[in-house]
């Protein structure tokens, strides 16, 4: 599976708060929509409508599935003859929709172009205490493919009873993703996870989730995974490298990947990568990618020779070759067919 970081394609910082004119229709409540984004990317829309003393309405943004998009209040809401009109400035856009018996139909509107939105009243679902009491806690298993990655998702109850999660996966480093419309019942599991465009659908039955893992990238019928409750231990690689070369690069370095999104713009990315000894004196590395949220992703391997450094992260199919002269490292960054200029420099 590749870490990938696309979600910053598809934020949108919507900022909302509201005046209403006059209202045919009672639409306080919560409304969720899908925007489809381009063919392959939907957006989960939520609306919370609500009326205020005065009896205009106030307005509330969330998208379950838009990572950044949370608890976002509105600037101006106006309903007048079952037309409903929501502004948003920051994003230079807005929703125009006819409230109908049990749906509001309309389209959102931004520069560049407009997306049909159809929202539906929604509320939450809540979970059997059966169900709560079977799903809730930690799950772990293999994902079936060449390199072999550890899937941990960890379920807990909300405060209104919905069911929230996180998925990590050990051999990437310590990172735990948020899921979004997570969803357990009559033994399926369901649930997404914004930050890398994936999704996870499972069957429950004696104790095990039989699910498939599908993300951009991955073979268009997913991946196989098979989960059992419990936690896993998550594996240390040890570094064989004598206490000479260990010496060498011992401590922490920093650099900056520079490198092109899929519309041509060069994003930088700034990188720590650190060697240090463990509670039980092994050697170990790790790297650190900030601006991805990624962080303790292991080097499986490294070596020191002649001048000549090499790290890989075998996890997520990457490695670091450069020249070392004392506190400099200057080589490339290669992953897949991608070979980038690094340089990383120790920090005294």
């Amino acid at each position: 599976m590749k870490s990938v970081c696309r979600i910053l394609s598809l934020l949108m910082a919507l900022l909302v708060g509201g005046q209403v004119l006059a209202a045919s229709q009672e639409i306080a409540g919560v409304w969720r929509g899908k925007l489809q984004v381009d063919p392959k990317t939907a957006m989960t829309i939520d609306f919370t409508f609500a009326r205020k003393p005065d009896g205009h309405y106030s307005a509330v943004l969330d998208s379950p599935t838009g990572g950044a998009i949370k608890n976002v209040a509105a600037k101006v809401v106006s309903l007048q003859d079952d037309t409903l009109k929501v502004e948003v400035p920051a994003l230079s856009g807005a929703f125009n929709g006819t409230v109908k018996a049990g749906s509001i139909e309309g389209k959102w509107a931004q520069p560049g172009g407009s997306f049909p939105l159809v929202l539906s009243p929604y509320q939450k679902p809540r979970m059997s205490k059966a169900d709560s009491d079977t799903i809730v806690g930690t799950w772990s298993g293999p994902l079936r493919q060449p390199v072999p990655l550890t899937f941990v998702l960890r379920f807990k109850l909300g405060e209104q009873g919905d069911l929230q999660g996180s998925l990590a996966v050990p051999e990437q480093g310590s990172n735990e993703f948020p899921m979004a419309e997570a969803e357990f019942g009559s033994g399926k599991l369901t649930f997404k996870l914004p930050v890398v465009q994936g999704e996870f659908a499972a069957s429950y039955a004696n104790g095990v989730l039989e699910g498939v893992w599908k993300q951009p990238g991955n073979p268009p019928n997913g991946v196989p995974v098979t989960l059992k409750k419990g936690e896993v231990a998550a594996m240390v690689h040890v570094l064989k490298l004598s206490g000479e070369s260990f010496a060498a690069v011992s401590g922490e370095w920093r650099g900056t990947l520079k490198v092109k999104n899929p519309q041509g713009q060069e994003i930088s990315l700034p990188l720590v990568m650190q060697f240090v000894t463990d509670e039980r004196a092994e050697m170990i590395g790790f790297i650190d990618s900030p601006a991805q949220g990624l962080k303790n992703m292991p080097v499986t391997e490294a070596g020191v020779a002649g001048g000549k450094f090499v790290a890989k992260l075998g996890a997520i199919g990457a490695e670091y070759r450069g020249d070392l002269s004392g506190n400099t490292l200057k080589g490339e960054w290669v992953q897949g067919p991608q070979r980038v200029p690094l340089t990383f420099t120790r920090q005294q």
